[in-house]
């Protein structure tokens, strides 16, 4: 056979191929192509996009084999070498495609227009000095001299200085090498403009860039291109932006580490940002900070087992709110005299004067509920059946505008709902969410200025930063929120906050329950008594279980009981972190299909656990929510000795796993 002359090019297709099969396919090209360019390349029966993996003369190849060729080169060098490592890693430890993992790292190459963007609303820089305490400024000599580790877990209250921590070190590398990238991390969308404006004090805003989804394409790809070509120096963004192609990485910042959003649950790869950011630093050879009033129980015992340091930080404020537990049950009490009367209400007549006073001293307030719209549930008023989703099956909430709509897929009913089961249309809405909320505080309240800060209100353009420059300006008196106005809300003159219904934040029967509920409480109680307020500020929690010890722990700020106690638990339990886990759910339209596929695997895993190290298997059983849009569910869960790497034997049953399976290492819920 005649030697076809040119390359040979290894080119991974961005589409989900078997994880037991080799994640490249190799072509012909007349010239080489460097590694990390984008290419179209023929794939079976149509063409498709891929990431150049790397090129090699071509050789002399037995039979009548013959390479398909390269259609063509796209753009060259798109993704960096380090892109490709942190993509290899991602894929490895989370078992996905690779090339479905590289979409991650390939944002779409669109022209920005013309258009005001939030940093052109933000405050001009002015190299505004940061002055530090002593106990603030030790931390950032700690953080720069340190050679091993250069990983650090920054723990401290709320108002204690976290940021000025981060600008100065930020300020310091700078200084040494002017070329230096920084990227912080934060959990909420919300947090962008509040960040902007923080960072823009100090430091150039031409050098400062957001990456997140509510910018537009045009501009994510503008931001994007200036942090490949070094000009972009410091990134804010949301968990995406840990993909992109830095150049000279110094320092990674999370803020608010313990918060969830930093874990992708919902799309392939499942991947958990604090362990991304953490392999990202290594590729770097870049410091990483993890900063937290109230940080995971796994990255505290880290800081126990000297895989990262720890670094307290006290509170400098002079100002401590006063917390109070409200036990609603009192408010539903009279006395036999009739000089209390019953109190139906669910804001209770604390939080009645309180709002009162806040109002009449020009001072504002948070309301904190842990639900979107009317309610938590309806259920008819003829057959009492609860009102749920057709195609999850999950209970609909009512919302303002007379529909009942599902939180966990875009199902909506008619305005003229019926009950499937006795088609009458009457129903009672149970249960507390922020438009019932908002629609009860505006009956006492009717002069005050309310507004509502939810997912739902962020959808739309340009509401986000309009409610933030609204409430920094005081043209807000009572926002009423949920779980984004626990985190980074610096505002001076919020006198008052309150959890309207603290014992929904418990409803949730998961590992992680408590520690998330005393993180919220925590983080919530740390709006108010900030830096520049004139007032210490007062917390209300209303319960109806006020003797829980979590809830006792969080009003009291007490994270080292906390810790202790949760600590116990879990290693009694044989939880995280003392295990690893790993979640597979098989999901299908058709019931006995997934039984029937669930209990296979199952036997598969104890068969291939027998001949390796011990791994407990749980399961096949039904979740929580056992159908989402349409499909069927059931669920295995893995759990491994915590330094422990998956068996060999074990891997090969998770890379032959069909697309009916979802795998989730390291999950925030197991139910």
């Amino acid at each position: 056979m005649q030697k076809e002359k040119g390359f040979i090019i290894d080119v991974i297709p961005l589409a989900r191929l078997p994880l037991g099969r080799q994640q490249f396919f190799s072509y012909l090209s007349e010239k080489e192509i460097p590694t990390g360019s984008l290419v179209s390349v023929p794939l079976f029966r149509r063409s498709i996009s891929g990431i150049v993996l790397q090129s090699r003369q071509d050789f002399e190849r037995l039979g009548n084999f013959r390479l398909k060729k390269v259609l063509a080169v796209e753009r060259e060098n798109f993704l960096t070498s380090n892109q490709l490592q942190l993509a290899e890693f991602i894929s490895d430890y989370y078992f996905s495609s690779l090339g479905v993992t590289l979409r991650h790292f390939m944002p779409k190459i669109v022209q920005e227009r013309s258009k005001k963007s939030l940093a052109d609303s933000a405050q001009t820089s002015n190299n505004k000095k940061v002055t530090l305490t002593a106990a603030q400024d030790k931390i950032v000599q700690k953080i720069l001299t340190s050679k091993n580790p250069r990983k650090f877990l920054l723990q401290g209250p709320a108002a204690a200085g976290k940021t000025e921590i981060f600008l100065e070190a930020i300020w310091r590398i700078q200084k040494q090498n002017s070329q230096a990238q920084f990227l912080i991390l934060l959990p909420e969308l919300n947090l962008a403009a509040q960040a902007l404006e923080r960072y823009g004090q100090r430091f150039n805003l031409d050098e400062i860039v957001i990456l997140n989804s509510q910018i537009s394409k045009g501009h994510f790809f503008t931001n994007w291109e200036k942090i490949r070509t070094g000009e972009a120096k410091i990134i804010l963004g949301t968990r995406a932006a840990l993909f992109a192609p830095f150049k000279n990485l110094a320092l990674v910042i999370l803020d608010e580490e313990q918060d969830i959003s930093f874990k992708q649950w919902d799309l392939s790869p499942r991947y958990d940002g604090r362990t991304v950011a953490q392999k990202l630093a290594d590729i770097f050879k870049a410091k990483l900070i993890l900063a937290s009033a109230t940080p995971r129980i796994e990255d505290y015992w880290q800081t126990q087992e000297d895989k990262l340091q720890l670094l307290k930080l006290p509170s400098f404020s002079q100002l401590n709110p006063q917390v109070e537990i409200i036990d609603m049950r009192k408010e539903k009490w009279t006395d036999f005299k009739g000089k209390k009367k019953p109190n139906f209400s669910f804001l209770s007549l604390r939080l009645q004067q309180e709002i009162t006073w806040a109002l009449k001293n020009k001072l504002q307030t948070i309301l904190f509920i842990n639900r979107q719209g009317m309610s938590r549930f309806s259920v008819c008023a003829q057959c009492k059946a609860v009102l749920r989703c057709p195609k999850c099956e999950r209970a609909l909430i009512y919302d303002k505008a007379g529909h009942y709509r599902c939180l966990h897929c875009s199902y909506q009913s008619d305005l003229f709902a019926t009950c499937p089961s006795c088609q009458s249309n009457e129903f009672k809405n149970v249960g507390l969410g922020t438009h019932r909320v908002e629609k009860e505080v505006a009956k006492f309240f009717p002069q005050a200025q309310i507004e509502i800060l939810d997912s739902s209100v962020t959808k739309k353009s340009g509401a986000l930063e309009k409610i933030y420059q609204n409430f920094a300006n005081k043209k807000i008196d009572i926002l009423i929120g949920t779980q984004m106005l626990t985190k980074n809300w610096d505002f001076p003159n919020v006198g008052l906050v309150s959890i309207i219904d603290t014992d929904s934040l418990f409803d949730f029967p998961d590992f992680l329950t408590d520690e998330q509920a005393f993180a919220h409480i925590v983080q919530l109680i740390g709006r108010t008594g900030r830096p520049g307020a004139k007032f210490a500020g007062r917390a209300l929690i209303q319960t109806y279980v006020p003797d829980k010890d979590t809830l006792k722990l969080a009003a009291e700020k007490n994270w080292e009981k906390f810790y202790q106690k949760t600590l116990n638990q879990r290693q009694d339990l044989n939880y995280p972190p003392f295990s690893k886990m790993v979640k597979l759910v098989c999901q299908h339209t058709e019931i006995e299909k997934v039984k029937k596929e669930s209990r296979k695997i199952f036997e598969q895993l104890s068969a291939a656990s027998e001949i390796s190290a011990p791994v407990k298997i749980i399961g096949p059983i039904e979740p929580l929510i056992a159908n989402v849009r349409g499909r069927h569910r059931q669920q295995i869960i893995l759990k491994f000795p915590v330094n422990q790497e998956i068996p060999l034997q074990i891997e090969s049953v998770l890379q032959k796993l069909s697309s009916d399976w979802i795998i989730d290492v390291d999950p925030i819920g197991i139910v």
